[in-house]
């Protein structure tokens, strides 16, 4: 072995003088490891605040304290318990138990809430996480005023016209600034603002964006220091809810709560978070009711997706995805659950999240508290679709595939049927990116849960094709799926039948270019398909009321990007808005459920187009077959009253045109007058020459004028001489 000895002459030295002295401290050096370091609120999860316990003397604390823990022990042998005590050693009323582990804590706090302990004590249990989140009033707190209520006068003024005409609001540039106005859709006709010209239509209403309502009662607008609401016929400020640099709102299904979202300030401190970033508002009295921090539900620091919350149809339950638990080396696991919560008290059922392995997203039923989800497949655990019924949170029925690579569901508006897309693949490699090749192809399949039927049956429909995009139609029972690829896309009709295990395809559509999305209208019967972001821009306008298919019209609106249906399903409006295909003519265009146009608006930096909603129908069923059986009377009175407006339309341009031709009499008379008073003067400087004196006809010359049209050469005919010479 051969020693080699190193040169320590030139070796540099690291070491601190004598008199350093280090001012680092461990929070600035190695912040992320002491946030990780454990805290005595990890233990605090297992600890339940129960409250309602007798109030007994010091010389019977422990006679309590063996009964207590005979009916905790029934729970869990392995409780601790602990009475506090006054300063005379008696209890006051209240006791503190700590549990095994979270799990065995939450049951105890579920069994024991509401829990009779005698018949004249009821236990109330709290997790003591919860209780400590209980704050003191304020030094300065005062009892709230009693403010004024705001008559803004008729929340739907608008629902009253006489030929039922839809309203819709737009947010675009006018003469360079951004301007916000609510239009009535007039048929034939350009829409007309809703109301005074000064209140329907405003400069700088909105900061950034502008949203209805659901039942199009309020229009709210966003601004830095909050949100408010608008409405009646002169849309007056209705209410506001003060949330700062506000970003995002959403309003639940019946309008009755306000959800708002600020993103957190940034700090310095590692591991703080905002305590209140989502807030949930009461719409009728401007009231708090709640607000939630999206890091400690989510585990995340920015917003995951919006709407945050989802609503159940009633409004009795609201949900999120709950935050992902961590292993043992601190690894961050997939999401595994959904945290719902009750508007009643805005709390967590049962004080607790559904455990629900993988789930990668979930939505509610339109018409009942029934929840859809899809999880995720791993390498062992095949995916899995569900329902699940709340509160009750049973599981109505699930389906496991396996080798799923995509995935996305989509509720009927009757909320009778739920499809469910997958895209399954036969093998999967990982390159060396880390994205992944599904080697062999893909499979496309549609899976149909009946919910009105009995165990909720389940069918199957296998696609030849690659899977676009599908729609129900709200009422009925078909639907439809666009297949194929940008350069050919088939919408296809199926319908589901009685005792039937598969849908029946009853039209296969002519295929088009660039087509991507299938909207059915509102109240069903006609379809919708759009081509958006395209340069042809077509949208085809299907009747599916027959036993077949059949294509109404096909229209063209090149490089829209939004189409939308009105609540009513009677009109279909294209737009081209900011955020779309650069080069696109901004505006909008109005067209029948047939495809006709009515209208064409061409606007400077159109950002928003949307209709006004309305609310849900009121009446029976039996008034409503009702209608339809005499919709043949009541379409003629409808027809005449179209013809009549027409009519009255022509009246209009024929009045306005003697108007302008009134005007322009009126001018020239004044100008003959004019002309007539300064006549001797002009005469005076012309040298007594009258040049605009008539003209006596006997002073004409008649002069006839011959002109050729056309000449030709022709030989002229011989005389006799030159005939004989």
């Amino acid at each position: 072995m051969v020693e080699i000895e190193f040169n320590k002459e030139n070796e540099e030295d690291f070491s601190d003088p004598p008199d350093f002295v280090d001012d680092v401290t461990d929070e600035v050096l190695v912040p992320d490891m002491l946030y990780k370091r454990p805290t005595i609120e990890e233990f605090e999860d297992n600890i339940v605040f129960i409250a309602g316990i007798p109030v007994v003397g010091a010389d019977r604390i422990g006679r309590l304290q063996s009964v207590l823990k005979k009916v905790l022990e029934k729970m869990d042998p392995a409780v601790k318990l602990f009475i506090p005590t006054n300063s005379e050693g008696g209890s006051v009323g209240v006791l503190l138990t700590e549990w095994p582990d979270y799990r065995a804590a939450a049951f105890a706090v579920k069994s024991l809430e509401g829990y009779s302990f005698d018949k004249n004590h009821q236990f109330s249990a709290r997790f003591f996480t919860d209780m400590k989140k209980l704050q003191a009033p304020a030094e300065d707190w005062q009892t709230p005023t009693k403010s004024e209520y705001a008559d803004v006068g008729d929340l739907w003024w608008w629902l009253q016209n006489e030929r039922c005409r839809d309203q819709f609001a737009i947010s675009h540039d006018k003469l360079g600034v951004p301007t916000v106005g609510v239009f009535t859709n007039m048929k034939g006709n350009d829409p007309e603002l809703a109301g005074d010209p000064d209140k329907a239509e405003r400069a700088n209403w909105t900061e950034t964006v502008f949203t209805w309502s659901p039942h199009g009662s309020y229009l709210s607008t966003i601004h830095k220091r909050g949100i408010i609401l608008w409405g009646g016929r002169d849309y007056a400020r209705a209410h506001r809810f003060a949330h700062e640099n506000v970003q995002y709102i959403d309003f639940s299904p019946c309008e009755s709560f306000l959800v708002t979202y600020a993103a957190p300030e940034e700090t310095n401190s590692w591991g703080d978070y905002e305590k209140d970033s989502v807030r949930v508002w009461d719409v009728r009295t401007g009231e708090l009711k709640k607000a939630y921090s999206t890091f400690e539900l989510t585990g995340r620091t920015q917003l995951p997706t919006w709407p945050f919350f989802k609503w159940s149809f009633d409004e009795k339950f609201f949900a999120c995805l709950k935050a992902p638990e961590k292993d043992k080396l601190e690894r961050e696991r997939k999401v595994d659950g959904i945290s719902i919560f009750a508007s009643e008290d805005f709390e967590l059922v049962d004080q607790r999240s559904v455990v629900i392995e993988n789930i990668k997203q979930f939505d509610w039923s339109p018409t009942a508290t029934i929840l859809a989800y899809y999880s995720e497949c791993t390498d062992a655990v095949p995916a899995e679709f569900g329902l699940l019924q709340v509160p009750s949170m049973q599981r109505l029925r699930s389906a496991r595939v396996h080798n799923v690579a995509d995935a996305q569901m989509f509720w009927q508006k009757s909320g009778k049927r739920l499809a469910f897309y997958t895209m399954r693949y036969k093998k999967k490699e990982f390159r060396e990116t880390g994205e992944v090749k599904y080697v062999g192809g893909c499979q496309c399949h549609v899976d149909i849960f009946e919910i009105d039927k009995k165990d909720v049956s389940l069918m199957n429909l296998p696609l030849s094709e690659p899977f676009i995009h599908f729609d129900w139609d709200p009422e009925g029972d078909k639907f439809c799926v666009l297949v194929g690829n940008n350069a050919k896309a088939t919408p296809q009709v199926y319908r589901i039948e009685a005792n039937s295990h598969a849908p029946k395809l009853i039209s296969k559509l002519d295929a088009g270019v660039h087509f991507n999305e299938v909207q059915f209208a509102p109240k069903g019967g006609w379809l919708a398909v759009l081509a958006k972001v395209s340069a042809g821009g077509n949208v085809y306008f299907i009747d599916t009321s027959l036993a077949e298919a059949k294509r109404t019209n096909v229209i063209e609106h090149p490089l829209f990007n939004k189409g939308y249906w009105d609540p009513t399903g009677r009109y279909f409006a294209t737009c081209s808005t900011l955020g779309g295909r650069a080069g696109a003519d901004l505006g909008y265009r109005i067209f029948t459920f047939q495809g006709r146009e009515l209208c064409r608006k061409n606007l400077d930096r159109l950002a928003q187009f949307k209709w006004r909603p309305r609310p849900p129908v009121k009446l029976s069923e039996q008034k409503q077959k009702e209608i339809k059986k005499n919709l043949k009377k009541t379409a003629a009175k409808f027809i005449k009253q179209d013809d009549d407006e027409k009519c009255r339309a022509s009246q209009e341009v024929v009045e306005k045109r003697r108007k302008i031709m009134a005007a322009f009499d009126i001018i020239r008379n004044r100008n003959r007058e004019q002309l007539e008073a300064t006549r001797e003067q002009r005469i005076a400087l012309r040298k007594g020459v009258d040049t605009e004196a008539p003209l006596d006809e006997d002073d004409f010359v008649d002069e006839e004028i011959t002109i050729a049209l056309s000449t030709s050469k022709t030989p002229a005919p011989l005389t006799e001489e030159e005939e004989r010479d």
